[in-house]
């Protein structure tokens, strides 16, 4: 059985001021970088990993392959970030302000409406998707590995792996540094657990 934890990065600037974060390769901010160090010290033990080759999700993988003494992580440039196109670096009221009509088709029909100047969930979901086969098939029987990618990449591509529609793609939301584990079976596939974070869960003090 091959276990496959997908795991989001880390916080950055953007994240917290809710802006519109795409394929803008900002950096983790200093929570961000607090964070990935207390992933590594939980992340369960896996064999290899694979990275979207923004730096803030390479930083998060690399913090994984130090603190478990392994090779670099493998950089695919498929696991990149949803193009956002002209929302890119935009907060939420300017979003809405400017693409409130789009946001609802987005709503009503979630894989095909493209953003301007980006893509479609449908072509990001697509792309996860290739990446995730090209992977698992150098993947061992018994292997566990970790793909450390985006919040929109990776809801897509659970949507797909899970049969669900991509409208359903709140349904795979994360926090930043929180991995969602698979387990691959032959030719099925089951969320074993969701939005796992135990260096975010832990009480103060």
């Amino acid at each position: 059985m091959k276990t496959i934890h997908l795991l989001r990065h880390g916080q950055t600037a953007w994240n917290i001021e809710r802006r519109f974060l795409g394929r803008t390769d900002i950096a983790l901010d200093d929570v961000g970088r607090s964070q990935i160090e207390q992933l590594a010290a939980v992340f369960p033990p896996v064999s290899r990993v694979w990275s979207s080759p923004l730096r803030r999700a390479l930083d998060t993988a690399r913090a994984v392959t130090r603190a478990q003494g392994l090779a670099d992580p493998t950089v695919d440039a498929d696991l990149v970030e949803m193009d956002m196109g002209e929302l890119e670096g935009m907060d939420g009221p300017t979003v809405f302000a400017r693409y409130g009509d789009l946001l609802l088709q987005f709503r009503n029909d979630t894989a095909n409406v493209v953003l301007p100047g980006g893509e479609t969930m449908a072509h990001a979901g697509e792309r996860m998707w290739r990446a995730f086969a090209r992977i698992l098939s150098d993947v061992g029987p018994d292997e566990t590995i970790a793909i450390v990618s985006h919040q929109m990449a990776l809801s897509g591509l659970l949507c797909l792996a899970t049969g669900k529609g991509l409208s359903a793609y709140r349904d795979y939301t994360q926090r930043n540094t929180a991995w969602t584990t698979v387990q691959i079976d032959g030719d099925v596939l089951v969320v074993v657990s969701r939005d796992q974070a135990p260096h975010l869960d832990r009480a103060p003090g």
